[in-house]
């Protein structure tokens, strides 16, 4: 048994030193797209602020205005704004990676075809790149609380716990996704589609106990269903998170991650006829 597994985690071990020897590179790239992203453009990052905060008063006015969604004693919150901030924030990163990583190989064909290059940081350097702005929405959440509650419990400690992991699950997704979208250019359209039904599928614009008690089992399947409720608990102070969930949140993480840096360096050895 251990043999096998020594199979299948050594090429990953090897997978990651790769991307950690070629760190300089990673950096280049990273600015690279945030500068791609905001250069030009008249207010600039500010984007990076501006979109987020329209997503959260557009579905604020839609399930909490219009749909007359409240929030239960299960909730911790009354703040409907807060509750669906600190929920709505993992997502909008997690999301934007998938997305942005589908065509990342096609969009930089360039580089992949023309040289002996390092085609695994470019859904990593995605990923930091949306990092940044995920922060930068971190520290509005928290100024936003801080606002509203007075205080942060320490329980805030939690959050870079669930960030690590969610960055990790992402990373592996878009090494996964990126790399058979060489192969199948079908893929986009599916994950497209399936990161609409997972959104819903996620508690993030209402509780979980307002769905019927038999399709909880279900909600509890989902990994992103703990990490948004881990967010609210540690952005919000509401209570400690569970172990089980944050486990559940960690395995799958891991899983994901050895996964795609497997697929990534098995399909990567036709990148370069395929594109």
């Amino acid at each position: 048994m251990s043999a096998k597994r020594e199979i299948l985690i050594q090429p990953a071990k090897r997978f990651v030193a790769d991307v950690i020897n070629n760190r300089y590179m990673l950096w280049c790239l990273v600015v690279r797209d945030i500068k791609s992203r905001y250069t030009g453009s008249f207010i600039g990052f500010f984007w990076a602020v501006i979109q987020p905060i329209v997503t959260v008063i557009t579905y604020t006015f839609v399930f909490s205005y219009v749909m007359k969604v409240r929030l239960g004693p299960a909730a911790g919150s009354q703040n409907f704004v807060l509750w669906l901030l600190c929920g709505l924030s993992p997502w909008l990163f997690f999301s934007e990676n998938l997305i942005r990583s589908i065509g990342v190989l096609n969009d930089n064909k360039n580089l992949i075809t023309k040289s002996l290059f390092p085609s695994e940081l470019l859904p990593f350097s995605i990923l930091l790149s949306n990092l940044v702005n995920h922060l930068i929405m971190g520290v509005i959440v928290i100024i936003a609380v801080l606002i509203y509650q007075k205080s942060i419990t320490m329980l805030i400690f939690y959050f870079p716990v669930y960030l690590f992991f969610l960055s990790l699950a992402s990373l592996g997704i878009s090494w996964l996704i990126s790399s058979i979208n060489v192969y199948i250019r079908d893929i986009g359209q599916v994950i497209t589609v399936l990161i609409n039904l997972w959104f819903f599928y996620t508690p993030i614009v209402y509780e979980p106990s307002m769905a019927p008690a038999k399709l909880q089992f279900f909600f509890k399947l989902n990994p992103m269903y703990y990490v948004v409720d881990g967010y609210r608990l540690a952005l919000l102070g509401l209570d400690h998170p569970q172990w089980k969930g944050l486990l559940v949140v960690a395995v799958t993480s891991v899983f994901v991650t050895i996964l795609g840096a497997l697929v990534f360096k098995r399909l990567k050895l036709d990148f370069a006829e395929l594109l």
